[in-house]
């Protein structure tokens, strides 16, 4: 079925569930999973105040990726995990078609009709973008 899988998480409860999906996924597909997060970092600057942010963000991936982890440890799934600055929907679509993914998994925060139209979703950008399939779980 699959080969390699991506799957991004967030933190969020939509991100939870695309999480516990690609686990599923690989486990019956006995293949690859990676996991990546990436810390937005949509702020401009060369200040130390703009470095501690992005450290202390960086800290909290961390102690998350952990939980995430443990989890697919519990469930026999050992994925492979990544850590971006920058852009989320530019980082995942850069990755799974730099690393030929099979799948990449996602969440959806749900973002208002209105703020969609005008910005575009993390999810809406990578479906338009990735070369692979790409499945939204919805929170």
């Amino acid at each position: 079925m699959f080969s390699k899988i991506l799957v991004a998480i967030d933190g969020s409860e939509s991100a939870k569930k695309a999480f516990t999906y690609a686990i599923y996924l690989a486990s019956i597909s006995k293949c690859r999973l990676d996991v990546i997060h990436v810390v937005a970092c949509e702020f401009g600057g060369d200040s130390d105040a703009s470095f501690e942010l992005v450290e202390d963000l960086k800290i909290k991936a961390d102690s998350m990726l952990e939980q995430y982890k443990n989890e697919a440890l519990e469930k026999g799934i050992q994925p492979i995990f990544m850590m971006e600055i920058g852009n989320p929907a530019n980082m995942i679509t850069e990755i799974a078609n730099s690393k030929d993914y099979d799948l990449v998994v996602l969440g959806t925060r749900g973002m208002s009709t209105f703020k969609e139209l005008f910005l575009g979703s993390v999810s809406t950008k990578v479906i338009h973008h990735a070369k692979c399939p790409v499945m939204v779980v919805r929170g």
